[in-house]
């Protein structure tokens, strides 16, 4: 019977506060697993970053990704062993669906360059918007001078009825 092979992808994160020797460590263990159970497509690294949360009082952990092929019973005892191992914060695999477009996560450099990029158009643009954000401080101004009015008209009827006593 012919071995059915299955894509998948596993992110795992560790500990931040280890080595660079102890981490580079850690995913070379579980490249070589995934490789003696299944074939393993790639390995990207996207390094140390802050958690959202602390998990166990780490604020930060380095981040792996792992695409491979494998038989559908090893994933279970990947996260089993992802688990248990010191150093390892959290995991999580899941299936790729097989014919679907992938639509690459990218790489945090290419975020920060996009960001920058944005930035930079958005501060050209301010120029441009600044004559409509002057036009509606007017209007604002105008407001509070349209509700001090009836505050001096019942004021002013309060007064009346004082003196109509």
């Amino acid at each position: 019977m012919e071995k059915k092979l299955i894509s998948y992808e596993t992110l795992y994160v560790i500990n931040g506060n280890l080595s660079e020797e102890e981490m580079k460590a850690i995913v070379a263990k579980f490249s070589a697993l995934v490789s003696d159970n299944g074939t393993l497509e790639s390995v990207d690294e996207w390094g140390k970053r802050r958690l959202a949360y602390p998990i166990n009082y780490i604020p930060e952990g380095y981040y792996v990704l792992v695409s491979y092929k494998s038989e559908p019973s090893f994933p279970r005892e990947f996260e089993r062993v992802l688990g248990i191992t010191d150093g390892i914060i959290r995991s999580m695999t899941t299936k790729k669906i097989e014919g679907a477009q992938a639509s690459a996560v990218p790489a945090p450099a290419e975020v920060a360059e996009e960001a920058v990029a944005e930035e930079a158009k958005a501060e050209e643009v301010p120029a441009v918007e600044e004559a409509p954000a002057e036009a509606e401080v007017p209007a604002v101004e105008e407001a509070p001078a349209a509700e001090e009015a009836p505050a001096e008209e019942a004021a002013e009827q309060t007064a009346s009825e004082d003196k109509a006593e």
